[in-house]
C-alpha cells in the first residue's frame, strides 16, 4: 500500500512537472505570412495549382520557447470531428487568407497545421476552434498586407524590375507592428538582389499584442540591401492550330487569372 502511494504521488508531481514545462515553453506565437509568388515559383517550386494571388499568405501561426523555437508535436488529448470544425463559416473565413496554393485539399492543410502546431498552443487556445479564430482575427487586425501598408503607404508596389532597400521594407512592416521588431527573409538571386519571401509578426503569448522578435528570429532577417516583390506572371495565350473554337475557350485562362484579384 505504502509503495502504491509513492509510486501516485510520484507520477501526480510528474504530471505537474510536464504541465508547468508545457506552460513555460510558450513564450510567444508568431504569425507569419509569405509572399505567394515567391512561394510558387521564385524559391524551391512547390507546384502550385494556379497562378498566385497578388497577395500575402498565412503561412503558419505557432507558438515558441523563450528562445524562439517553434513549438511542435505535441499531442491532441481529444478526437476532433473535423466536418464540425470547418464547417462553412469557418471555412469562409479562412480560406481568403489561409488558402492552399499547392493540389492540397485546404481543410487537410489546416488540420495538419493544428496537428503540427496548434496542440502546442493549448494553453491559451483549448480547442481547434479557438485556434482558427484568433488566426483569422490577427489577419483581420492587420488588414491588406500589401494593399494598405506596402503600397499605400510607402510605394512598395510588386513588380519584377522594381527594386526596394532594405530598411523600407523593414520600416513598413514595422508601421504593422506598431513599431515591434519583426523578421522577414527573402530568397536571394545574387550577392546583391533577392525576392521577398516571408515576414513574421510575433506576439504575446496569448497572442493579443505585437512584441519584439527575439534575436534568435531577427538575426534570420533578410540582410541583401535591393529587395524584389515579384508580381505574378499573367497565363500565356494559347496556341491554336486553326481549328474553331468555343466562345469562351480563347478568354478561359486571362479569366481565371482575373477572378484572383
Amino acid at each position: 500500500m505504502k509503495m502504491k502511494n509513492l509510486s501516485l504521488l510520484f507520477l501526480t508531481h510528474l504530471t505537474l512537472f510536464f504541465i508547468c514545462v508545457c506552460s513555460q515553453n510558450i513564450a510567444q506565437t508568431q504569425f507569419v505570412y509569405k509572399w505567394s509568388e515567391t512561394y510558387c515559383n521564385k524559391d524551391t517550386p512547390v507546384g502550385c495549382k494556379q497562378i498566385p494571388p497578388l497577395k500575402f499568405t498565412l503561412n503558419g501561426f505557432w507558438g515558441t520557447d523563450p528562445n524562439g523555437n517553434i513549438q511542435q508535436g505535441c499531442t491532441d488529448p481529444e478526437k476532433r470531428d473535423w466536418n464540425k470544425v470547418f464547417d462553412t463559416a469557418m471555412i469562409n473565413k479562412l480560406s481568403p487568407f489561409w488558402p492552399s496554393l499547392t493540389k492540397q485539399d485546404p481543410k487537410d492543410m489546416w488540420k495538419e497545421a493544428w496537428n503540427t502546431y496548434g496542440t502546442c498552443t493549448m494553453e491559451r487556445f483549448k480547442t481547434p476552434t479557438q485556434y482558427f479564430n484568433r488566426a483569422s482575427r490577427l489577419d483581420s487586425e492587420i488588414g491588406d498586407l500589401l494593399q494598405s501598408h506596402l503600397i499605400n503607404s510607402n510605394g512598395i508596389v510588386p513588380c519584377d524590375s522594381a527594386t526596394y532597400n532594405n530598411v523600407e521594407i523593414l520600416n513598413s512592416f514595422k508601421q504593422v507592428s506598431n513599431n515591434k521588431d519583426v523578421s522577414f527573409t527573402c530568397k536571394d538571386i545574387n550577392a546583391t538582389h533577392a525576392y521577398l519571401n516571408q515576414v513574421t509578426f510575433c506576439y504575446t503569448n496569448d497572442a493579443k499584442n505585437f512584441v519584439d522578435c527575439p534575436t534568435s528570429v531577427t538575426n534570420k532577417r533578410c540582410r541583401v540591401q535591393n529587395i524584389i516583390v515579384p508580381r505574378p506572371s499573367p497565363p500565356k495565350p494559347i496556341k491554336t492550330t486553326g481549328e474553331k473554337l468555343g466562345p469562351n475557350s480563347l478568354w478561359r485562362s486571362l479569366d481565371n487569372y482575373v477572378k484572383l484579384y
